[in-house]
């Protein structure tokens, strides 16, 4: 941990997304060994990073298996699946695209179609532990705009894959479901092979290596975003309770060893005993992956007054930022940039991780200054279709000849001039 200043975390704040020249070069050669070999390559991967006794056919997961793996778990575990399905899908459905037309001032026509994306790859992480809440969060927005084909990766450890997130993906009906992850998994949808189905668009969450197979696929496949490790940040007040805010920067700690954290408050006392009670819970507790993440990349930031707050807020841009006070209509005007906003010490991140139907595939790395947390839209596309009337095409013709001339596209000129002559 570390009591740091607003000056600091300017000067300090670096992204995760550099490029690691490493992981670029080995990235870069699995993407070529797919491209090229396909299957035999999925299968090289497969074995050396997750399964050395993988074949083609255990590749893919039969639609009887995900139903055995869902027969499987406890009716305790199903009935938290069905919550969070249920609550996932009434949030989201709030977020439907319409078609819609509209005329202009003059007779010319537009029809705004939104259309699903007809083939989309999720990446499920799978290397440190099982997420089928990713499972949900991803295909979910995705049935609900009506996507045909949701194809999901996820990667088995020592041959092993998480029956829960088996079971999530059989709830939610996605179409397919491979057992492959990393970027060779990326790489799979991007360009198809026998056995894996070429996807449009590839979404969720993964490790560096998933991260930079995305952006350098990217133009060859559509991105959700390059996601890097999970962080929050908590705003912090003399009234705030100092033991719930260290679990709060604990519960995100857990997710990644590169996990960043940050508790900004007015109050160096505060900010103090929250990194008491860090020490002491960590002490006392055994938690899982917390200790690298707390020791490098857990910030105390000191404020001086409740400007300062909100610009350091907005500068961090946190994938997810929890607020210690009563909610208030300012909180809407001065905190611009974040993906995910929970207000009062009983909204804890960890309900958005699973339950409370927001999504937790969020902008990460100050990604939040002008990217959104995933939702129905990003499963869609839209089209527009212009029709122009004669009224139109006489108002604006001479403009539009004008313009086009200027820039010296005689063609585009010519090409609106000719018609003129016909109406």
């Amino acid at each position: 941990m570390k009591l740091v200043s607003k000056s600091w975390i300017y000067n300090n704040l670096k992204t995760s997304l550099h490029n690691n020249s490493s992981v670029n070069s080995l990235v870069k050669s699995i993407i070529e060994d797919v491209k090229k070999n396909g299957d035999k390559a999925i299968l090289k991967y497969v074995r050396k990073f997750e399964n050395p006794k993988a074949t083609l056919k255990n590749i893919k997961f039969s639609k009887k298996q995900l139903r055995e793996a869902y027969d499987s778990i406890s009716a305790k575990q199903k009935n938290a699946l069905k919550l969070a399905y249920k609550r996932i899908y009434f949030y989201h459905s709030k977020q439907i695209k319409k078609s819609h037309s509209f005329k202009d001032q003059l007779d010319s026509k537009f029809y705004i179609q939104w259309n699903p994306i007809e083939n989309v790859g999720l990446y499920i992480p799978g290397g440190m532990a099982s997420y089928p809440s990713t499972v949900l969060m991803t295909s979910i927005p995705a049935k609900i705009a009506k996507v045909p084909n949701i194809m999901i990766c996820v990667p088995s450890q020592k041959g092993e894959t998480s029956n829960l997130t088996l079971a999530a993906a059989y709830l939610c009906g996605v179409n397919e479901v491979y057992n492959i992850g990393g970027a060779q998994a990326i790489a799979a949808f991007a360009f198809g092979t026998k056995n894996i189905a070429k996807a449009d668009k590839v979404f969720g969450p993964g490790n560096q290596y998933v991260a930079e197979a995305k952006k350098q696929l990217f133009g060859i496949i559509g991105i959700d975003l390059p996601a890097g490790p999970s962080e929050v940040l908590v705003i912090a007040n003399n009234k705030s309770n100092t033991n719930w805010i260290a679990y709060d920067i604990l519960a995100q700690a857990e997710h990644d060893p590169n996990a960043k954290t940050y508790v900004l408050a007015t109050s160096k006392n505060i900010l103090n005993k929250v990194g008491i009670e860090i020490t002491k819970i960590m002490k006392s507790t055994p938690l899982k992956n917390v200790s690298s993440s707390i020791t490098n990349n857990c910030y105390l930031v000191l404020a001086s007054s409740k400007k300062d707050i909100y610009e350091i807020s907005n500068f961090i841009a946190p994938e997810h930022l929890h607020i210690h006070s009563k909610f208030n209509k300012n909180l809407l005007k001065n905190i611009i940039h974040a993906g995910s906003v929970f207000v009062g010490e009983k909204s804890p991140v960890a309900l958005g991780d699973y339950t409370i139907g927001t999504n937790h595939v969020l902008p990460t790395d100050q990604t939040a200054k002008f990217s959104s947390g995933l939702g129905v839209d990003d499963f869609m596309k839209k089209t527009v279709f212009i029709n122009a009337g004669n009224k139109t095409l006489k108002k604006i013709s001479k403009p539009t000849v004008e313009l086009a001339r200027q820039e010296g596209l005689d063609a585009h000129a010519l090409s609106v001039e000719i018609r003129k002559i016909k109406t």
